[in-house]
């Protein structure tokens, strides 16, 4: 006798997760940035007692608690501190859909926001102009904040596109190469040392020195002065480049700065010279959020064009 034909295994769909709502996420993101249930209650225009219902219905959806909270503080648990970044992107994302929904009903332009480094923004403005001539249905958006800011914003999904500096970048971030930046010295045109061709670090040794104060690159620039036996004692640390080239000028110092900082400096009004023994630099890259696949075909196309203009320059 024969045997019945055996059944088809089948899989068993897994089980579908509830989706937490925009205003648990948004809950929560408010209380992750404020760190108070009372100003996010205030930002949110909600009772404490409504936000809080907002967080535990969350927290039960997940399945983890995200906020650890007492009469005295409140603070991201691991998981929160995990999730929020993820959180804040998918929030603006919702938001920028929304935009661009009525948008097209309006006005059928779609909208792309690119951020880049104050130093950096000349290097993008002519490749920019050139691809929003080929794309004239873009509502393009442009931002300048300095690099910390500029890889929150990326990782928050405040900005689609940025160049910055590739440094300690999080997982979430893809970066595509497209220039190098290096530490120079900028000299009065009369000071001794501005025939020369290029300058070491020790050269600086015995010069009152002014360094620009801000980004990736100052304290390793610190570092090599301090190794190379500058007096920092008697060096001024600046936070806006033109007071460091003021000083440069009237001859009370030597400048130390990055190169792209130098772009809009008048030449015959000081001396560039690059730094060597060693060469300090920074890679600038192209920065985009890492899930390619879920990458608008418009950002994507940016990028394209962004990353060969810029490495043909």
């Amino acid at each position: 006798m024969s045997k019945p034909p055996a059944k088809p295994l089948t899989t068993e769909p897994a089980p579908a997760h509830r989706a937490p709502t925009l205003r648990q996420l948004r809950s929560f993101q408010a209380v992750a940035r404020a760190m108070s249930f009372r100003q996010a209650a205030e930002a949110l225009s909600l009772t404490q007692p409504a936000l809080s219902a907002s967080i535990r219905e969350l927290e039960a959806v997940l399945g983890t608690p995200v906020l650890e909270r007492s009469t005295h503080h409140v603070r991201l648990t691991p998981q929160g501190a995990q999730l929020l970044p993820q959180v804040e992107r998918l929030l603006n994302g919702y938001e920028q859909g929304v935009d661009g929904l009525f948008r097209t009903l309006h006005d059928g332009k779609r909208v792309l926001r690119v951020a880049a480094l104050p130093s950096a923004m000349h290097l993008l403005a002519a490749p920019l102009q050139q691809w929003l001539a080929q794309h004239p249905d873009v509502d393009l958006r442009l931002y300048d904040p300095l690099n910390d800011d500029l890889l929150a914003a990326l990782q928050r999904g405040e900005v689609d596109l940025a160049l910055g500096v590739a440094l300690d970048l999080p997982p979430q971030i893809e970066a595509i190469a497209v220039a190098q930046d290096d530490l120079v010295a900028v000299l009065p045109v009369g000071h001794r040392l501005a025939p020369r061709a290029r300058l070491t670090w020790q050269d600086l040794a015995g010069e009152r020195l002014a360094l620009f104060a801000r980004g990736s690159t100052y304290e390793l620039a610190m570092a090599t002065l301090r190794q190379h036996g500058a007096d920092l004692a008697r060096a001024d640390q600046l936070l806006y480049s033109e007071s460091l080239y003021s000083l440069v000028r009237c001859g009370l110092a030597v400048g130390v700065i990055s190169r792209l900082y130098t772009h809009s400096l008048h030449e015959g009004t000081v001396k560039v010279c690059p730094l060597q023994a060693p060469v300090i630099s920074r890679k600038v890259a192209l920065m985009v959020h890492a899930a390619q696949d879920a990458r608008p075909p418009l950002v994507q196309s940016c990028l394209e064009f962004l990353t060969q203009a810029l490495r043909n320059a």
